[in-house]
């Protein structure tokens, strides 16, 4: 049955493409350049740390950029202002967890809405910017794009299904819109995607490493506990568990729950519970709807440590650096 629901999704994919490909269905366009950072596949495969990388490459380049996103399972409607290039406009719950993060953590314009045509529209005609840059923005056809960057990582490739039989949102061969293509796992090699791409195309390998951690309460910086009680609410919580048993740190426990979870004072009361006075580790986009619990925690007396990543480019730096100063010149 799934087999069957995939063929059925995957010729609808195919139809729907066809009439952008083929210039049947008309994009918008933007005055100002449109760079997309997304994928074929769903599920984390590391969009946000790479988003603000690309936002901190064009900064250094002298480049004014704006986000763009949906802001998945965010509270709020309609289009919404998160960052207005001056300061924070909104919460979380409006905003939606990781495009407040990276409001907070590069301070550029930030825009969210359900259609992120409308929401590019409108940070290009009304905030100072002078590039676009898409969060998830590979299937988003509507809205044309000056560099289609595509993140492809083990998973993707070890199961190249398509929905719901396995994870991909489009086929492999969808990769030939890609401009560039990031490899996002040591065992995802330039050989493995090159088939499904355009001679032309860039490939770079990134990785997903830890910045720093901080204290939830106070926002210092502070090391990483010997041991700890793993709180997580996002796609791939095995990352940080990895990442700890490599630290050496030794997980007592692990309350997982779901990606995007919207934390509530019962969900805190139990965690506190579980970690018996222990350490809790979390990850930053947790952080983003912990921190309004930090006087439950404060007061039961444990300390919170928030892990912060970054993406960094291991191969291609060059390359990739080059396409996108040369697409978005003015």
């Amino acid at each position: 049955m799934l087999n069957l629901l995939a063929r059925l999704y995957g010729s609808i994919v195919a139809r729907r493409n066809n009439r952008y490909d083929s210039g049947r269905k008309a994009m918008i366009r933007l005055d100002k350049p449109v760079i997309s950072i997304g994928n074929v596949s769903a599920g984390g495969s590391g969009k946000t740390p790479v988003t603000e990388l690309i936002v901190e490459l064009l900064r250094s380049i002298k480049r004014r950029p704006a986000v763009v996103a949906r802001g998945y399972k965010r509270r709020g409607r309609g289009l919404t202002v998160v960052h207005d290039g001056v300061r924070i406009c909104t919460d979380w719950s409006q905003a939606g967890d990781e495009p407040f993060m990276v409001a907070s953590s590069c301070n550029v314009p930030v825009v969210v809405g359900p259609h992120k045509g409308d929401a590019a529209v409108h940070a290009a005609g009304t905030l100072p910017c002078d590039v676009i840059v898409v969060d998830d923005g590979f299937q988003h056809r509507d809205l044309y794009r000056d560099v289609d960057i595509v993140l492809v990582d083990r998973a993707t490739m070890a199961d190249p299904r398509l929905l719901p039989a396995g994870r991909l949102r489009e086929p492999l061969a969808s990769l030939r819109r890609a401009d560039a293509v990031l490899l996002m796992h040591p065992a995802v090699t330039a050989a493995d995607v090159r088939p499904f791409m355009r001679d032309d195309a860039v490939v770079a390998r990134i990785s997903i490493e830890r910045d720093r951690q901080t204290d939830l309460a106070t926002g210092a910086e502070r090391s990483m506990p010997e041991s700890c009680y793993v709180v997580t609410g996002i796609a791939r919580p095995e990352r940080v568990l990895t990442m700890l048993h490599d630290l050496g740190v030794n997980v007592v426990g692990h309350r997982p729950f779901p990606d995007h979870h919207d934390y509530t004072k019962q969900d805190v009361a139990a965690v506190i519970a579980a970690a018996k006075g222990t350490t809790i580790v979390t990850t930053s986009k947790d952080a983003v709807k912990l921190h309004g619990f930090v006087d439950m925690v404060v007061a039961a007396g444990i300390d919170v440590t928030v892990v912060h990543i970054r993406a960094t480019i291991d191969e291609g730096a060059r390359e990739l650096m080059t396409l996108i100063t040369e697409r978005i010149a003015s």
